[in-house]
């Protein structure tokens, strides 16, 4: 991976990665997946420059709770901490909610967050968090774990362990979220569950409504330490010789990584890298769209960013440099098929440029396109981008 991706940072485990928990009640891996334990994984890992990453789920596990396992450093055992058996998360009947004793709680995941810190993990993932969860038709399906989620963080940010919470998180409660941890997933899934694809052009341009929403919410970037997270860029995924994405073509996969680099997103490579094309990683490479995204500022759009009562979306940002970045995406997809060509136009106005000249780069084709004069034309086709470095002329 060091070789084929990079400036990417952490290697993250999904769920499968635990079966059970140890004799104090803490999620622990499975052996026949790692003999040799956690620990000898993020050694070999940080050979490479990488980082270790974990998912859990909030709550006490269902397993230690049935042991009553103790609570490391303290007098208590795990049942001593809860007595209502409420679900800890949105995946009913996988974890309790601690609803006592909120001292030992804390000593609980502290002693978690102790175990993954010896491991050497620098990324935890908590899903099923709420208020949120479910999906557009039947949200809120995670029950409000807040409390549960600042000591999980509190614990976990003593090792300086990077925490996101999952999934389609409340964008009413940002600053609860911020304030406990670095991310959030913003909206369900991104994958189909198709038994064919991965996703579809559809699913990927559904995003851009959701991030609207968070838009004039603040607390998102690095000066916040907290970002959004769209989920998983799944470009140029192969499965046995074959590219299984699902995306309609090229042009859909630059906007999603351009749309994902833009907010400055969570990104996370859902592909095994020694399989992904040259092409696809010279895209999740390209130097410019690292800067936009290692910008670490999530861009607004121009009008409404909601894609089905705007199919012209317009989005930008200023970069540390001084220069705007703009994406301009055509929109206009359906669930199985693309949409059509729309002409779009740009008045430098609203992209916070007051001068009437800007000297204007088209990123993705590397080149300059000229001096701007107070605004801009361009066709896209369905599911097409262009995303522009523009530079104010000042006299």
């Amino acid at each position: 991976m060091a070789l084929r991706l990079p400036k990417y940072e952490y290697i993250n485990l999904d769920s499968g990665w635990s079966e059970g928990c140890d004799e104090l009640g803490r999620w622990t891996y499975r052996h026949d997946l790692f003999p040799g334990g956690l620990k000898a994984l993020s050694d070999y890992l940080k050979k490479n420059g990488h980082k270790l990453g974990l998912y859990m789920l909030p709550g006490v596990r269902k397993d230690a709770y049935e042991a009553n396992t103790p609570i490391k450093g303290t007098n208590h055992r795990v049942r001593d901490i809860i007595r209502q058996r409420k679900d800890g998360n949105g995946f009913k009947d996988t974890t309790y909610m601690p609803d006592s004793l909120p001292e030992a709680a804390q000593a609980y995941y502290d002693s978690i967050a102790d175990l993954y810190a010896e491991w050497g993990v620098s990324f935890v993932k908590l899903d099923g968090c709420g208020p949120g969860g479910g999906d557009q038709y039947y949200p809120y399906q995670a029950p409000d774990n807040r409390e549960c989620l600042r000591m999980m963080t509190k614990a976990f940010h003593r090792h300086n362990i990077w925490v996101e919470l999952s999934w389609y998180m409340d964008h009413t409660y940002v600053e609860d979220w911020a304030r406990y941890a670095n991310g959030a997933r913003i909206f369900i899934d991104i994958e189909s569950y198709s038994t064919k694809t991965m996703t579809s052009s559809h699913r990927v341009f559904q995003r851009i409504s959701q991030a609207a929403r968070w838009v004039d919410k603040g607390m998102i970037g690095s000066d916040y330490g907290f970002f959004l997270d769209l989920d998983v860029v799944l470009v140029g995924m192969v499965v046995k010789g074959k590219c299984v994405d699902g995306l309609d073509n090229d042009d859909v996969r630059m906007s999603y990584i351009s749309f994902w680099a833009l907010l400055s997103s969570v990104f996370c490579i859902g592909a095994d890298p020694r399989m992904i094309p040259d092409k696809y990683l010279a895209m999740l490479n390209n130097p410019d769209i690292l800067a936009i995204h290692q910008a670490g500022n999530m861009a607004r759009p121009v009008g409404s960013g909601d894609v089905w009562q705007n199919r012209k979306q317009i989005w930008w940002k200023a970069m540390p440099d001084g220069r705007i970045c703009v994406g301009l995406f055509n929109a206009h997809t359906y669930m199985f098929m693309l949409g059509v060509s729309h002409d779009f136009k740009l008045d430098l106005r609203d992209v916070g440029i007051t001068s009437k000249r800007a000297d204007a780069y088209d990123v993705w084709k590397g080149e300059s396109i000229g001096t701007l004069e107070g605004e801009y034309g361009v066709r896209l086709r369905p599911g097409q981008c262009q995303i522009l470095f523009l530079t104010p002329q000042i006299h």
